[in-house]
């Protein structure tokens, strides 16, 4: 790239041809911000590294590219509805979207390398280890982790901010965005991060709507709680962290992610978690209507989960 001039235009078609691919939402961040990120960490509310840096998944990555997907008012209305299923977020709103953020991601990359730009697609990036590490005690979160973290380069692309519930908050879609990834060796032009909270000092609607009381008002979601699903993936904190063994291995690095996608479709009335912390969050340029008193009714209809032996220290199962 000879001048800021060519980088500028680089990085207006690129974001062009993203849309025309499908992405609803495309920003870049500079490689730089992953090692050093420019920002006052009270102003900006990130999430820690978790997975591989950009430079080990593609040696001279100079840019990151994040894309954003809308979800469908459909399919979040249908998540939170009386019919004992939860089909359509599962299809639709999960597995469906993961697969066209792959197509979508996979063409761009052909786009720059046709233009000389060696890119790896990493799409919505799920395949994930398991840190045994990270499963003992009361302060046990988080043990789950992708091999690249999508929600940071969100943050850092300025594509959105970090919710209360843990997800990404964009402007116009609110929580109700997946997301996927590309990291490039062509040097693109990044875009200004969002400061501050996306949520509403006393909102506190993801935090009451969770069956699974996975998520605090201080905004800390325990993932294992989030995992346990109590029904379908075990009753207990014991349960969680042994299926979560079973199902995520740590050393492991082909662990494939669309094994498991059945579960997402196919739980029918089986799980407790219906994503109402997505469904019913109000960020966005369109949330859902009647939202305050919808949530309400959501927890009263949807009672929180016990956990058995949450709040002991989990024995190691060997």
């Amino acid at each position: 790239m000879k001048s800021s001039a060519e980088s500028w235009a680089l990085t207006r078609q690129l974001k062009q041809q993203a849309v025309a691919l499908g992405a609803d939402l495309v920003g870049v961040a500079p490689v730089e911000r992953f090692e050093t990120p420019p920002f006052d960490e009270d102003k900006v509310h990130g999430y820690p590294p978790t997975g591989y840096e950009p430079s080990e998944l593609l040696l001279g990555t100079r840019s990151i590219i994040v894309l954003g997907l809308g979800q469908l008012t459909g399919v979040m209305e249908s998540a939170v509805a009386d019919a004992e299923t939860t089909y359509a977020f599962g299809n639709f709103g999960y597995v469906h979207l993961n697969r066209t953020m792959n197509n979508i991601t996979y063409a761009l990359a052909r786009w720059l390398e046709a233009r000389s730009w060696t890119t790896l697609p990493l799409g919505a990036a799920l395949a994930a280890r398991f840190d045994v590490t990270k499963q003992h005690g009361e302060g046990a979160t988080a043990p789950l982790y992708g091999i690249f973290s999508v929600k940071r380069a969100a943050v850092l692309a300025g594509v959105g901010r970090r919710a209360k519930n843990g997800l990404v908050a964009t402007l116009v879609y609110g929580t109700k965005t997946r997301l996927g990834v590309l990291l490039t060796k062509a040097p693109l032009e990044g875009d200004p991060i969002l400061e501050g909270s996306p949520c509403p000092p006393n909102c506190r609607i993801c935090v009451d709507v969770c069956p699974m009381e996975a998520i605090t008002p201080e905004g800390r979601v325990d993932h294992v709680r989030c995992f346990s699903d109590c029904g379908r993936r075990g009753a207990t904190f014991q349960e969680a962290i042994q299926n979560m063994q079973q199902r995520y291995s740590s050393n492991d690095p082909s662990d494939d992610y669309l094994a498991g996608e059945h579960y997402a479709i196919d739980s029918f009335g089986n799980r407790r978690c219906r994503v109402a912390c997505m469904a019913l969050c109000p960020l966005g340029e369109n949330p859902s209507p009647n939202l305050l008193q919808r949530s309400r009714d959501w927890g009263k209809k949807h009672p929180k989960v016990n956990l058995e032996l949450w709040h002991r220290p989990a024995q190691h199962s060997g």
